[in-house]
């Protein structure tokens, strides 16, 4: 049996203007997150399970219990969308089984659009700029290809004169040091897992001190209070949801990192996991 994983695109394309000359066209891939894949026929994508082994598939290993919950993959129309009528989720797991399973195609098909996108933004005077892990926390600077009988270590390698930016939840200093110069990398605090503080201020504050900048979520008010005193702890904090484009951050800093703060999506469900900063008492426990 063919399985068929076709997606009309696999990048969702918006532009992005910060400034009159700061200007960007942001190509995003959204893939199933965590372990997501497990709910595909429910949504009724069928795939070859004689080709994978869902168990041990996830696209997000770092993920704690509040990041999985909040998670932007569930919240809006997500939240309440009949299965089969979900068709954004049914993409995005048709985006996922391809990269998985039909890497040669998935790969072909991502470098012809982000070939395409950088061909609109010059003519739109736009810089084109991706994000390929909206959804997901892969390792892309690992993530080998081909692509016209030609070898790539990854795709930044394919296309320099593009800017890659991304979340993630590893040890940027540790698991992902060795990054290509046109990759940014932005640390998604992650609160507890299983009841342990997976990141204290302490690990945050060494990774705002070597210049790397740190996302955190917290609820509408708490993220007011933060921005209406500018710096905590003699750290910059600017508001995340300003612009999406995080490589632009780099322009920000004063002498350390930048703590981005950013608004919970609405209706998100809260937990007591610590991810989103929602009282004064999560400042003086997390960010403390």
């Amino acid at each position: 049996m063919d399985y068929n994983y076709d997606t009309s695109t696999l990048l969702t394309i918006k532009e992005n203007i910060i400034t009159e000359e700061d200007r960007y066209l942001v190509g995003t891939l959204y893939l199933a997150p965590q372990k997501n894949l497990n709910n595909a026929k429910y949504y009724g994508v069928a795939y070859d399970e004689s080709a994978i082994n869902l168990s041990k598939v996830n696209l997000c290993k770092k993920a704690t219990n509040g990041c999985a919950t909040s998670c932007i993959y569930h919240q809006g129309i997500f939240k309440t969308s009949d299965f089969e009528k979900n068709k954004i989720k049914q993409a995005r797991f048709k985006r996922t089984f391809k990269f998985l399973l039909q890497r040669e195609a998935f790969f072909a098909q991502l470098c012809k659009e982000i070939a395409a996108m950088i061909r609109r933004a010059k003519r739109k005077g736009l810089h084109p700029s991706i994000q390929l892990n909206g959804t997901s926390d892969i390792l892309w600077e690992k993530e080998a290809f081909s692509y016209k009988e030609e070898e790539y270590k990854n795709m930044m390698e394919l296309f320099p004169e593009v800017t890659f930016f991304d979340y993630t939840k590893y040890d940027i200093k540790k698991s992902r040091k060795k990054l290509p110069s046109n990759y940014h990398l932005t640390y998604s605090r992650a609160g507890k897992q299983k009841g342990i503080l997976v990141d204290n201020w302490e690990y945050l504050n060494g990774l705002l001190k070597d210049n790397i900048d740190v996302a955190i979520i917290f609820s509408k008010k708490m993220k007011s209070k933060i921005l209406e005193e500018s710096f905590h702890n003699g750290i910059k904090v600017i508001d995340g949801d300003i612009y999406n484009y995080r490589a632009y951050d780099l322009y920000q800093r004063e002498n350390t990192g930048l703590i981005v703060a950013i608004e919970a999506a609405r209706k998100t469900e809260l937990t007591r996991s610590g991810f989103i900063i929602q009282e004064e008492s999560c400042m003086q426990e997390f960010l403390n």
